[in-house]
């Protein structure tokens, strides 16, 4: 008999996601709240959205290099078009639950968090309802770019040099998310408070070791200054919007400050709650830093309301200035638990099973808005189709007074209006078409007139009973078939819908 035991199959596997840092992982409740809440993304597979329409249609062309772009950038529309857009929402939905699963494990060097933490910590990450623009094409680029991310930064605390050079070259790639430059800082802070140091020299024998990690957003920032500089003002940094943001940097230090004070006063248990809240302050900064650095948040009074515009309001496609917050946020969210623990010790687990359970409602409500978007779309195509010598048929007149069940409150642009006319005949009738939403008089104009339910609450029960959401579309080439009043006059304000998003409230 051999004196080497041979492991079972499940041992192994144990031994396995103990080493990778990977064992505890919530598999089966992240599995089905993520499901639950980003699932709908599946419903509207076949789905095109703001500018997919010139990355995926053939009427127009993404100006990649005119936004400064990295080159390979344009290797996410690429895939897309290889894998189809069902496999790319397929690959959107993986890469954000990969990420986590690498987060879990990089979570295991966060000394001041326990197991159930770092569980909480990653379905938080996973479900708060940040993001929903990822349901279009471009947020398949920084949905790699997320992957990338956290695979360089769980690899860099591997501790092993034949990885480190991979590090860095995964952290430059998911660098075309030039917001990551900035948020580059906290595992470069990270891997300095796992690195023992004790004395100053400690310190600096690590950077000097680090040096190529710590300058690498640096080099390339030069880099693309150098060959893939941007043609239009789109990611530049200007002295002027540096120094408009100090304001917010000085914020973010106080709070910071404060929180450090507040370490040094209390007991060694409270401690750890506050390194957790600590962190999770500077991670939401450095993922709102970049944002307010090129404008999109304020640095007044007003960055609250547009940071809650942002996550809950008719942001349109702005969700996306939020990509990497679900980090800073579930960090808070996990230090704060054990504090409410002191006040509501009954009720904390409810507490905890409440924060997941709006998330995931919110989610779904969001999700839902976009299969009612996309419903409508389907109904225009179908109905353009229904029409014949299209082809001769040059202006269009697209009048819709459903705008309240547009996604995120979202305008539908000539780009949108293009698309489902190239859906419906083609690119040649797309790039030849003349779009106007208002009754001007023109010559052989076509009138699409879209018609439907007041509130997603109607739409929902429209789609329960009848399996139809209620949407009807009229499309008449009758000179002069476009009134003015048909038109609406109802405009989608910005603010968060009193009560509750979903209702499509008026306010």
């Amino acid at each position: 008999m051999s004196d080497v035991t041979i492991a079972a199959p499940g041992t192994r596997i144990q031994n396995l996601l103990d080493r990778a840092g990977f064992r505890g992982f919530p598999w089966k409740t992240a599995t089905i709240l993520y499901t639950i809440s980003w699932g709908w993304l599946f419903i509207v597979r076949d789905s095109l959205w703001s500018d997919d329409w010139t990355m995926y249609a053939d009427f127009d062309i993404f100006p990649w290099r005119d936004l400064g772009f990295a080159p390979w950038a344009p290797l996410s529309v690429k895939v897309a078009q290889v894998v189809g857009l069902s496999g790319f929402r397929g690959s959107v939905f993986f890469c954000f639950f990969a990420s986590a699963i690498l987060l879990y494990g990089i979570s295991s060097k966060f000394w001041m968090i326990n197991h159930q933490q770092r569980g909480q910590l990653v379905l938080l990450f996973l479900i708060l309802p940040f993001n929903t623009a990822r349901v279009a094409l471009f947020s398949f680029m920084y949905a790699m770019s997320y992957l990338l991310f956290f695979a360089a930064w769980y690899l860099l605390l591997r501790g092993r040099k034949d990885l480190y050079y991979i590090c860095l070259i995964l952290f430059f790639l998911s660098f075309q998310m030039h917001s990551l430059l900035a948020f580059h800082l906290i595992p470069v802070a990270h891997l300095l408070l796992v690195s023992n140091i004790k004395h100053l020299r400690d310190l600096f024998l690590v950077l000097k070791a680090n040096s190529l990690l710590v300058v690498l957003p640096l080099i390339y920032w030069v880099l693309r200054a150098i060959f893939w500089p941007e043609k239009r003002p789109y990611h530049n940094v200007s002295f002027s919007r540096a120094i408009s943001a100090l304001p917010f940097v000085v914020a973010v230090l106080l709070v910071c400050g404060c929180l450090g004070i507040l370490y040094k006063k209390t007991k060694p248990k409270t401690q750890k709650n506050i390194l957790i809240l600590l962190s999770g302050s500077i991670a939401l900064a450095m993922g709102m830093l970049a944002y307010v650095i090129y404008g999109f948040f304020p640095t007044n009074r007003f960055i609250f309301l547009q940071y809650f515009y942002a996550l809950l309001g008719r942001s349109d496609w702005y969700s996306r200035h939020q990509s990497l917050q679900p980090l800073g946020v579930a960090l808070l969210i996990v230090g704060i638990i054990p504090v409410l623990q002191k006040f509501l010790t009954k009720f904390t687990s409810q507490f905890q099973v409440l924060i997941l359970a709006v998330c995931v409602v919110f989610n779904i409500s969001f999700g839902f808005e976009y299969v009612t978007d996309y419903s409508k779309q389907r109904e225009v195509i179908s109905e353009l189709n229904e029409k014949i010598d299209s082809k001769y048929v040059k202006n269009y007149q697209f009048i819709d007074q459903t705008i309240l069940l547009n996604a995120r409150g979202r305008p539908y642009r000539e780009r949108d209006w293009k698309g489902l006319i190239w859906l419906a005949y083609g690119v040649e009738a797309a790039k030849s078409s003349r779009i106007a939403t208002t009754c001007e008089p023109q010559s052989d104009t076509r009138l699409v007139l879209i018609q439907g339910p007041e509130t997603h609450w109607q739409a929902l029960k429209n789609w329960v009973r009848d399996r139809d959401m209620g949407f009807k579309v009229t499309v008449d080439d009758t000179p002069g078939a476009c009134k003015p009043e048909m038109v609406t006059a109802e405009r989608v304000s910005g603010a968060i819908p009193i009560l509750f998003y979903f209702t499509g409230a008026k306010n």
